[in-house]
């Protein structure tokens, strides 16, 4: 036989070989692509995931550029022909919160939603239930959040009393929503955090304390009969480096997360579209679609609406939750 016969043979051969690799166990340039058919996923529900809107009242924007971004992707999300369960917004719904300018941000933000019995709506029908936690940015300038609870969110925190400030900050901003066989866990990752006191820039979250945060979600994962869990919180777990990430606690509440089997823990913070292992190992947007349900826990950073009105999909179809890429709003 010769050589170019041999050669020939070879590579048929290994043509072959590679058609019958599982596509889940292909390695590409440093990353696993988890290339599975979303065709036959019943798509029983889904909801929307928005982060880091950022609206600005127009005293402070003058052509409220990211007031629009956020009510066109509204207003885009209720056009869809299935609507979603219900919208979650990880944090950073203004650019700033506290003082008056936060008082006219947050009213400038009410102005692209609806509410109802203090509960926020995507639509007028009242149909679309909209869920949020606080950023670094609704904390500005002041470090607290009373404007975001008197605008927002008041149902998930004790009303002001001096004598039970102590069970206010065990309930602050922590609590969770099942819808079906999904569980959601929200957590407030706090405001921004100086780590290292020689490093002026290197902010991270202040969250999540041990006797509060990390005990509160134990017991609630633990409590918690759902097939699904996702977690809620602005600052990501995992990122490149240690930038943006929780300052405490981020070693606990991986094993937490590990653990209980949590699928996802969506995030937002870096207005940048990453996903992470536990290992670190990062997927980036165009390795999705992914069945969450045969992997570990993936740590997912969702793109910033005010950066060109960016939103995730996630599917839940019976034992199946599907993670899909960042999209972005045409306008």
């Amino acid at each position: 036989m010769n050589k170019k016969a041999i050669i020939s043979i070879l590579l048929i051969s290994l043509f072959l070989f590679i058609m019958v690799i599982p596509v889940e166990s292909i390695k590409i340039t440093g990353y696993t692509t988890l290339l599975e058919s979303t065709e036959n996923c019943g798509d029983d529900f889904y909801f929307i995931q928005i982060t880091d809107t950022h609206v600005m009242h127009k005293l402070f924007d003058k052509n409220e550029e990211y007031k629009n971004l956020f009510s066109n992707l509204i207003g885009h999300i209720g056009s869809f022909e299935k609507k979603p369960a219900f919208i979650v917004i990880t944090g950073d719904l203004v650019s700033t919160g506290s003082g008056i300018i936060g008082v006219l941000n947050y009213q400038s933000f009410l102005q692209c939603v609806h509410k109802k019995d203090d509960q926020l709506y995507a639509d007028s029908d009242f149909t679309i239930p909209i869920y949020t936690i606080p950023g670094n940015h609704d904390y500005y300038l002041t470090g607290i959040l009373l404007n975001y609870h008197r605008y927002i969110d008041d149902k998930h925190i004790m009303r002001h009393n001096l004598l039970k400030l102590f069970e206010e900050r065990q309930l602050n901003d922590r609590y969770t929503i099942t819808h079906e066989n999904l569980t959601l866990f929200f957590l407030d990752s706090g405001h921004d955090y100086i780590l290292n006191p020689f490093d002026l820039l290197y902010f991270k979250g202040s969250g999540l304390s041990y006797w509060f945060d990390i005990e509160w979600l134990e017991s609630s994962l633990n409590n918690c009969s759902s097939k699904h869990k996702i977690i809620l919180m602005h600052h990501p777990a995992i990122n490149w480096g240690e930038h943006d990430t929780i300052a405490r606690n981020q070693d606990t509440f991986i094993q937490l997360c590990e653990g209980y089997n949590v699928d996802l823990v969506l995030s937002g913070h870096t207005h940048a579209s990453r996903v992470y292992d536990k290992n670190k190992n990062f997927y980036p947007n165009d390795a999705l679609p992914f069945n969450c349900s045969k992997y570990s826990t993936f740590y997912v950073q969702t793109d910033a609406c005010k950066e060109g009105g960016f939103y995730r999909n996630i599917t839940i179809s019976g034992s199946d939750i599907w993670l899909n890429p960042c999209e972005k709003n045409i306008l």
